[in-house]
């Protein structure tokens, strides 16, 4: 090794934390300057016997400076020992500053943090999913001056992971930011004296009693102050997406939950569980009565906990309670409206349901009026299409069994509507009731084409057919439902494999201009009834089979394109033509036979009303 000077990252205490890089430079190297009682002395033991030693802990700067200089003109290598990472809270930048401004070369070995050994003590994440994904790490104003843009109660006011460093002689100070960031006096806390030590110290509680706690312990320094929506006992935590169930849909009971807070509010619980017949009440134990009706559940958690716990268990919930305190404990585990629950807030007389969260998909809409109406009261709802009678765009697909193609703007799409903008429709396939509901401003139009020509500020489309590439090139907001109406028949040699099914489906469609996910059914004979490679390609694709006797297929006339082979051989004038248009109950192909090497393909679009 050249001569250099390396600041290390000692770890947080236990010498088994120390890297392998890091152990190789310290018995390398001619000088060591440690970082006095905060390095563990067996960190020491990896040095050369022959090496100089220095603790930090009695020299200033220039002094420390003085030594990796004299160090660097002999040609020696310094390993400078920081503990945890030297690059939090390390005092090292003052000692590059001096190093550059002397043409010393040096460098960085990261090292493990406190940060992250005192999160391990505690057997939890910073992060999860669901709750929180940022760290902060920080620390109060004691000697060396905070910043006023990183106040501890502004920077907590964003709930997430908050690691404070060099602030356990100011524990006080801490709950008193805390508290005035908005965090309720039960919230959770942790502290940890001296992590992966072995006089390692962890200390749990909650605003209330923490610094109580560690007045006790008399822990003034050497200790990091953690607090996190991870350490309420990880109720609210959803699964990460390193596995599988994470990308399902979370599985919750239809039955809605009832939360009360209050007295009062309980009663009402009371009143609305009886009247719903069917749903969950929790209330706080000591409102509900000796003998509470069934499925109530008496609780003396935080309502945080309970909310959080109704969240992942209930498709709806009714939270009869300040929307202010509904709004603020479930931000952490909020998703999306197309996973969350509907949320309805009511007042403790009843007399107001609120729909709150997911109107629309969850169906918290419906929620409120439905308890309006079993309670004598109103349901306020706060969405732009309800307010105006307008079709919900965004629950026509599970309306009418449509699927939403991937790459549209609902949200846009929705604002032109609700704002009055200039809307265009096109709609050659599906249920047409919601066209009824239309307003003004919509203008439907009869091919795609005559869509694209009229320009409209934007526009939804309910077709089995792929619109013409400069369709988003003119109208920049689009929607795209597809519409179950396509029949497919498929004939095919024995033996033919699924992927060759696959693909010749496929290929029919994208020659045609035509999309699968309109596909509801693949036709045949019943000869081919169990067609190893049909019926796997029908499980693949999530399509149904749907098999015509050749008596049903022999009645077929008119063909198109009449198959000698299909005569001669089955007694009927074809397969895929004939099939495709018994299962969509058309007059026409969509899509003339097209043969490939072992399938032949053949399209028809159900028609209305058969």
């Amino acid at each position: 090794m050249t001569a250099h000077i390396y600041f290390i990252g000692a770890g947080p205490g236990d010498p088994d934390l120390l890297t392998l890089k890091a152990q190789k430079i310290i018995a390398a190297a001619e000088v060591v300057i440690y970082a006095g009682s905060l390095v563990n002395p067996a960190i020491l033991a990896h040095a050369r016997p022959d090496a100089e030693i220095h603790n930090s802990a009695g020299l200033n700067l220039t002094a420390q400076i003085e030594i990796m200089r004299t160090a660097a003109a002999q040609g020696k290598t310094v390993a400078r020992l920081h503990t945890g990472d030297p690059t939090l809270y390390g005092a090292t930048l003052e000692q590059m500053r001096e190093l550059s401004r002397l043409d010393i070369p040096y460098s960085v070995v990261p090292g493990v943090s406190s940060a992250f050994a005192a999160t391990a003590a505690l057997k939890t994440e910073l992060t999860a999913p669901g709750q929180t994904q940022t760290i902060i790490f920080t620390r109060v104003a004691g000697r060396t001056p905070v910043p006023d843009t990183e106040r501890l109660r502004d920077l907590a006011a964003h709930r997430t992971s908050i690691v404070l460093f060099l602030s356990a002689g100011m524990v006080a100070k801490v709950v008193d930011e805390l508290l005035a960031a908005g965090y309720p006096p039960h919230t959770p806390i942790a502290v940890v004296y001296r992590a992966s030590w072995d006089d390692e110290l962890v200390l749990r509680g909650t605003l209330e009693t923490i610094a109580a706690q560690t007045e006790s312990a008399e822990i003034t320094h050497q200790a990091l102050i953690i607090v996190s929506p991870v350490l309420e006992k990880n109720t609210a935590a959803a699964d990460s997406h390193l596995y599988g169930a994470a990308f399902a849909p979370i599985a919750r009971t239809d039955r809605p939950a009832i939360v009360a807070l209050t007295r009062r509010g309980t009663e009402t619980g009371l009143r609305l569980h009886r009247a719903f017949g069917d749903s969950t009440l929790y209330a706080p134990a000591r409102f509900l009565p000796a003998d509470p009706p069934a499925d109530t559940e008496g609780y003396t958690l935080s309502v945080r906990q309970v909310l959080h716990r109704a969240f992942r268990r209930h498709s709806a919930m009714v939270c009869i309670m300040a929307s202010g305190i509904v709004v603020r404990e479930l931000a952490p585990v909020l998703r999306s409206k197309h996973t969350d629950p509907a949320v309805v807030v009511m007042d403790e007389q009843g007399r107001n349901a609120i729909s709150l969260l997911s109107g629309h998909k969850g169906g918290a809409n419906l929620l409120a009026q439905r308890i309006a109406q079993l309670l004598g009261g109103r349901a306020i709802l706060t969405t732009a299409s309800d307010g105006q009678r307008l079709p919900a765009l965004d629950l026509l697909g599970e309306r009418y069994g449509w699927q939403l193609e991937a790459g549209g703007d609902m949200t846009a799409v929705i604002a032109a509507m609700v704002n009055g903008e200039p809307v265009g429709v096109f709609q050659d396939g599906g249920d047409e009731t919601w066209l009824a509901d239309l307003p003004p401003h919509a203008t439907r139009h009869p091919t795609g084409e005559a869509l694209i020509a009229a320009r409209p500020n934007a526009a939804i489309i309910v077709s089995p057919r792929i619109l013409p590439a400069d369709l988003r090139r003119t109208i920049a907001r689009v929607i795209v439902y597809r519409p179950p109406v396509l029949a497919v028949g498929v004939g095919c040699n024995r033996g033919t494999p699924a992927e060759e099914i696959i693909s010749a489906v496929t290929e029919t469609l994208a020659q045609a201009e035509l999309s699968p996910l309109s596909i509801v059914t693949l036709a045949t004979i019943e000869d081919k009834a169990d067609e190893i490679g049909l019926l796997e390609a029908c499980r693949r694709e999530n399509w149904r089979l749907q098999i015509f006797t050749r008596a049903d297929i022999a009645a077929v006339k008119n063909l198109p394109n009449p198959s000698p082979w299909a005569m001669k051989a089955l007694g009927v004038p074809g397969v895929a033509e004939p099939a495709a248009l018994l299962a969509a109950k058309a007059d026409t192909l969509l899509v003339e036979k097209r043969k490939f090497a072992n399938v032949t393909v053949a399209v028809a679009q159900y028609m209305p009303g058969r």
